[in-house]
């Protein structure tokens, strides 16, 4: 197991890789958080993988020798960016920055700070603050609370937020980081596989203000909606059939259960929807939420679409 002690030849403990695909208006202000961190003995590597001006990054950076750059191929997905990012560092701690997001100045302290106490972990994850794009808050707070790894797996507890771990590198490394090739719910797969190395720490304490805006607000098109929901049947189906393959029936059925509930409720998210799609006109996109809807949970389904109908009834609508 790889030591968080402090060595001879001094190595920061704590590596920062921030992947960047494009410019950000908000990066000056995330990095000035990992600045203003109580705990100092990081590294900060950007992985440029599309940034259009990446001369203005460097310019961001420059003054500080604890940050660095690399540029990589611009086709590269932000899970094979943070691997190569995370190959050219050496803390034995990893955390991941998203260009939009601030850390609480005392994140990485508390972090550290359990992971020494919890040396088996493979990883740790606190709640966060929902941000808009001036940095007020809005919307509820999210936050977890302290699990078994199987109840992630079971889907009985929620998986963590990528922007909310720290992981240790051993443990990363061992799971083969980032799936390479998936360009959407990247964070989601990773913590899946991760939670299979053991119980995470839960820090409960809001030291992420996670930034959502215009550039980043996850896409309610129903195209959109349809993929991501293809994309998780497909990651927690995968990871259900690599446990059977190597023999691992508990487990197996961890996901399996996983499975059932996700379908059951966004069946119901599905029937609550195909309503307000026919009223748009939009019959293509009610067609296509029904069999969604009617091929995995049709009970499910039908129980949304009557809440729909009957609200907006009551509404006299």
């Amino acid at each position: 197991m790889t030591d968080i002690s402090a060595s001879a030849e001094h190595t920061p403990l704590v590596s920062i890789v921030l992947a960047l695909g494009h410019d950000s208006d908000y990066l000056a202000a995330a990095l000035q958080g990992v600045r203003d961190q109580t705990f100092q003995d990081w590294e900060l590597l950007v992985v440029d993988n599309g940034a259009a001006h990446p001369e203005r990054v460097e310019a961001l950076i420059e003054d500080d020798a604890r940050m660095s750059m690399m540029t990589i191929e611009h086709s590269a997905t932000a899970g094979l960016a943070r691997n190569i990012g995370v190959e050219r560092t050496s803390g034995a701690l990893i955390t991941f920055l998203d260009d939009d997001d601030i850390w609480m100045p005392e994140r990485l302290a508390v972090h550290v700070a359990q992971h020494a106490e919890s040396p088996s972990a493979p990883a740790s994850f606190s709640g966060y603050r929902h941000i808009d794009a001036t940095g007020a808050a809005f919307g509820t707070d999210w936050r977890s609370r302290q699990t078994p790894a199987s109840e992630i797996l079971r889907g009985t507890a929620p998986t963590p937020l990528g922007p909310t771990l720290m992981i240790r590198r051993d443990q990363f490394l061992a799971i083969g980081g980032h799936s390479p090739e998936i360009p959407i719910l990247v964070d989601f797969e990773l913590g899946l596989r991760l939670a299979l190395r053991g119980d995470f720490i839960y820090i409960d304490d809001l030291l992420v203000r996670y930034r959502r805006h215009s550039s980043n607000m996850t896409s309610m098109a129903p195209d959109n909606v349809r993929l991501r929901r293809l994309a998780m049947e497909d990651m927690i189906d995968r990871q259900r059939w690599a446990a059977r393959g190597r023999g691992d029936s508990e487990v197996a059925g961890y996901f399996a259960e996983r499975l059932r509930r996700y379908r059951r409720s966004e069946s119901r998210i599905a029937g609550a929807d195909a309503p307000r799609q026919l009223r748009r006109g939009r019959i293509g996109d009610a067609l296509r939420s029904s069999a969604w809807g009617l091929r995995r949970a049709p009970l499910e389904f039908l129980s949304g679409v009557t809440g729909t109908v009957t609200a907006r009834a009551r509404r006299g609508q």
